[in-house]
């Protein structure tokens, strides 16, 4: 970049003035990238391609404003009113961009909430990276109180395109659940941000959560952020970690319920008479959970997989979802990468075919196309060195395995022979 800028500049720029032209420069990509013709292609305004390209038209408007001191926006939406949608609910280009291109519209003090918030269930490096953001840490304090978290502190956040950077004063509270809240503001001096995480700490210290969310009211401001802030792929991890606490939850107590009633359900089932609705609910959702944690764990227990298999068929349970479709799709992965890595391990290659057996009589299609790559490259490269050890009972051993699986991934014959 600076080679680049050095042999285009007309002088030398200062750090200030390096900015502008980045910013210039990304303004004219992002208005090249609005004409991506794919995206005028498709009968419908509202569809992913357009839709993209409407963003790229939107952050060129965001730069104009910033570096230029111009708000193209109205005369531009002026316009895209016009383009009409086929869906009723999306009206035209106007309502498009607001409903779909505004919310996604990054700035600042998005990009700092996001940090603030995830940093209450990620323990950053005093230096990160998020996407194109870097973060350096110049004060952080994280606090506890059962499930509550409360994070103050101060960061200088740098766009790693433009080289801009500002410095931020932020603060994000967890009380549980989706509970989250974070505020962010730019930081103006020592004194100020020393005030505020004092303010913050007692009150938090005391366990006094609406006085903090005050608080931060009266340091920030109004405008708050929440876990609808973050960025996509940080809300669903984060939202993975709160609901993984949820879900034990869930299981403890539906596996409470079905362990202290199971005699008088096997009961009631033996005189053919049907199980109240709590109690199915419940039973049935243990079983569930038995055999997705059957796929998840580390060893998978065959007798017992197989036993919860033949209780879900006899009591007409349809557990053949997506998420034991997942589950099934790691697993086999997980074992085909260990076979990989430890070729002829005779005992690892009848775990797996057994498994793969299991797999295939079920009412289910999980994707597995992995597996079966792997197991060819395997088939192609470690098959022919094993098969020629016919002294060797360990590798005759692993062979018959190895096969086996291939018939139970659908293999065809003809590629499993000699």
């Amino acid at each position: 970049m600076e080679a680049f800028l050095s042999r285009h500049a007309a002088r030398e720029l200062s750090a200030d003035e390096k900015v502008v032209v980045l910013k210039l420069m990304e303004l004219q990509r992002h208005a090249m990238l609005m004409y991506t013709s794919c995206g005028w292609f498709f009968d419908e305004l509202s569809g992913l391609e357009t839709v993209q390209v409407i963003q790229y038209a939107g952050h060129a408007i965001q730069l104009a404003q910033d570096v230029l001191g111009k708000d193209l926006e109205e005369g531009f939406l002026q316009r895209l009113e016009h383009a009409k949608s086929n869906i009723a609910e999306h009206s035209d280009g106007r309502s498009i961009y607001n409903k779909f291109v505004k919310p996604a519209m990054i700035s600042w003090d998005n990009v700092v909430a996001h940090y603030a918030i995830s940093s209450l269930f990620t323990n950053y490096e005093e230096r990160t990276k998020i996407f194109l953001y870097s973060f350096e840490e110049s004060h952080r304090k994280l606090l506890t109180a059962g499930k509550a978290r409360l994070t103050v502190g101060t960061s200088r956040v740098s766009f790693d395109i433009t080289r801009e950077s500002r410095e931020y004063i932020y603060a994000a509270l967890y009380l549980g659940e989706h509970h989250v809240t974070a505020t962010v503001k730019p930081f103006t001096d020592e004194k100020n941000y020393t005030e505020i995480a004092r303010e913050l700490r007692e009150s938090f210290d005391r366990a006094d959560f609406p006085e903090t969310i005050r608080l931060m009211d009266r340091h920030f401001g109004t405008q708050t952020y929440s876990l609808r802030s973050l960025f996509k792929d940080e809300q669903r991890r984060i939202l993975d970690e709160i609901l993984s606490s949820t879900r034990q939850d869930l299981e403890n107590r539906n596996r409470l319920i079905t362990e202290r009633y199971t005699p008088l359900m096997r009961f009631l089932e033996d005189l053919g008479t049907p199980l109240p609705h709590a109690l199915k609910t419940a039973a049935d959702f243990v079983l569930h959970i038995d055999i997705i944690n059957q796929f998840e764990r580390e060893n998978t227990d065959i007798e017992h997989l197989n036993a919860a298999l033949d209780d879900a068929r006899r009591r007409k349970i349809n557990v053949w979802d997506d998420e034991l479709s997942f589950a099934i799709s790691r697993k086999m992965e997980r074992l085909m990468t260990k076979l990989q890595e430890a070729p002829g391990d005779a005992a690892l290659a009848e775990h797996i075919e057994r498994l793969a057996a299991i797999i295939r009589g079920l009412p289910i299609d999980p994707n597995l196309w992995q597996v079966r790559n792997r197991y060819w490259k395997m088939l192609r490269t470690v098959l022919p060195e094993f098969r020629s050890k016919t002294e060797d009972e360990g590798a005759r051993e692993f062979v018959k395995h190895f096969l086996a699986l291939g018939e139970q991934l659908n293999f065809a014959p003809r590629h499993l022979q000699a």
